[in-house]
């Protein structure tokens, strides 16, 4: 009779509670607790008061740590990974195997300091919702993150690769570069709102910071002895310039030493310079993938590329095979995967006039507010606004449309939407397990509807935006199989 016991649970290292010391994992949650006790003592604010209340929370996060380190175990057995934790609720989570979807190992600078990472675990279970679909095991030396990596996903060895008695590969296994960051796409980088925010938020910080300092340690510039519309340009500039450097330093330190490679039967991606993120998933469960770009990012030709895989969370991070490049590089590369099913189909007026009206209805509506204002109050400014936002939302409006467009090939389909950010997603046949159809009344006076593809990948819902009603059977009939034919209206005898 063959041995189903999980094997005895595993604990991370003991130089864990150092890291989550020093990072004040645990005293974020601790410092509302200490300051509402300090206030409600009527402790002072003086130097003494504030080393005390540091020497406390340290010494209560440094316990908090050890407790939770000590309550933590993690096993992986032959059919499943079981974490266990939790200090007055006990929590066991059981994880089938071949339900994991990928493994990223990240190794942050201060676990760098002591030859620790952190395993993140896409589980994909089903159970629930949000990030607790992760499992982590934080703090484990790096050849034993490397071995749960390799022993959690499951994969097939290629032809000609020599096979150890676990079925595992006796050696190591041949790489195939797919991509790598070339410096030179760090151009692209102010157009990406991502990075931009990180300027933003460090700003915002020094700002908040500066605003604690007691005035007399503030230096005292005094009155420059420039114009008014001087002091406001060299702001103005000084702004640009921050946040261009901010975004290019944001991005490179990200994206720093970026590598695709294809591993035997995975993609494995590494990246950062602060954050080293070594991220791996199985070629086999990829269904589809994803061209993204914002406005200012097709203006300048660039791209992003992503892979939407079966039960994979947080898919715009760790599916990405292109996080900026050009165009045609981030093509050609995600059509490595799945095929491109061709050149889209339009879709009818209907679709243009309907994509206008709606662009143009802010503006009718403040328009119309004017008009009645105006006479009444005075309010002419009201009045120039709905003009000015009516004029624009034509353009608007037709840009939305063009946009829009979907077709099927002989093995894979694509839907294109969006205007401020466009995504052109192309997904394998057997990637659909639904169909839903949706039509407004508005839609349905003008022939349209929505055609929304549902997967198991990505976000789970891929929408082809006011086709005509008459082109939906046939389009998901031709994306997914005869099956999909019930979506033929049916016709009177």
């Amino acid at each position: 009779m063959s041995d189903t016991r999980q094997p005895a649970g595993r604990r991370t290292s003991a130089w864990v509670l150092v890291l989550h010391t020093v990072t004040f994992k645990q005293a974020r949650a601790l410092v509302p607790v200490v300051l509402a006790v300090a206030a409600g003592r009527g402790l002072g604010d003086g130097p003494t008061t504030v080393v005390v209340l540091a020497v406390a929370v340290t010494l209560l996060s440094l316990l908090w740590a050890a407790l939770s380190w000590w309550r933590f175990s993690y096993a992986d057995g032959p059919t499943s990974v079981v974490v266990t934790r939790g200090l007055l609720s006990r929590s066991v989570r059981t994880v089938p195997i071949d339900r994991i979807r990928g493994v990223e190992v990240e190794a942050p600078a201060l676990h760098r300091l002591v030859g620790l990472v952190r395993v993140r675990i896409d589980a994909a279970a089903g159970s629930v919702g949000g990030k607790e679909e992760e499992l982590v095991v934080d703090g484990v030396p790096r050849a034993e993150g490397d071995r749960l990596r390799a022993r959690l996903l499951t994969r097939r060895v290629p032809a000609g690769v020599e096979v150890g008695p676990d079925g595992e590969p006796a050696g190591p296994e041949p790489e195939e570069e797919y991509t790598r960051f070339d410096p030179r796409w760090l151009r692209y980088a102010p157009l990406v709102g991502g990075y931009l925010a990180v300027p933003m938020a460090a700003v915002g910080a020094l700002f908040r910071v500066a605003d604690e300092v007691p005035d007399r340690w503030r230096p005292d510039l005094g009155q420059p002895d420039l114009p008014g519309t001087t002091v406001v340009a060299l702001f103005l500039v000084a702004a640009v310039v921050v946040l261009v450097a901010g975004s290019v330093i944001g991005c490179a330190a990200v994206n720093w030493r970026f590598r695709l490679v294809r591993r035997g039967g995975s993609l494995v991606a590494v990246r950062g310079l602060v954050t080293r993120r070594h991220t791996e998933l199985e070629i086999d469960r990829i269904r589809g993938w994803t061209i993204s770009a914002g406005l200012g990012m097709r203006l300048a030709g660039a791209a992003r590329a992503s892979a939407l895989v079966t039960g994979l969370g947080d898919a715009a991070r760790r599916g990405q095979l292109l996080p900026l490049g050009p165009r045609p590089a981030a093509w050609r590369l995600a059509a490595r995967l799945v095929d491109d099913p061709g050149e889209l189909r339009r879709h009818p007026p209907a679709a243009r006039r309907r994509s206008v009206v709606r662009a143009c209805g802010l503006g009718l509506a403040v328009l119309l507010a004017g008009a009645v204002l105006t006479p009444l109050a005075g309010w002419w400014w009201l009045l120039a606004a709905g003009a000015v936002l009516t004029v624009l939302g034509v353009p608007l409006g037709r840009a939305r449309y063009a946009a829009l467009g979907h077709t099927a090939g002989p093995r894979s389909f694509a839907v294109r939407s969006g205007w401020l950010v466009q995504e052109h997603t192309v997904l394998q046949r057997r990637a659909v397990v639904g169909w839903q159809v949706r039509q407004s009344v508005v839609q349905r006076r003008a022939g349209l509807v929505t055609v929304l593809a549902c997967v198991g990948a990505g976000r789970g819902g891929y929408a082809a935006v006011d086709m005509a009603a008459e082109e939906a059977a046939p389009f998901t009939r031709a994306a997914s199989g005869a099956w999909a034919a019930t979506l033929e209206p049916a016709r009177g005898g």
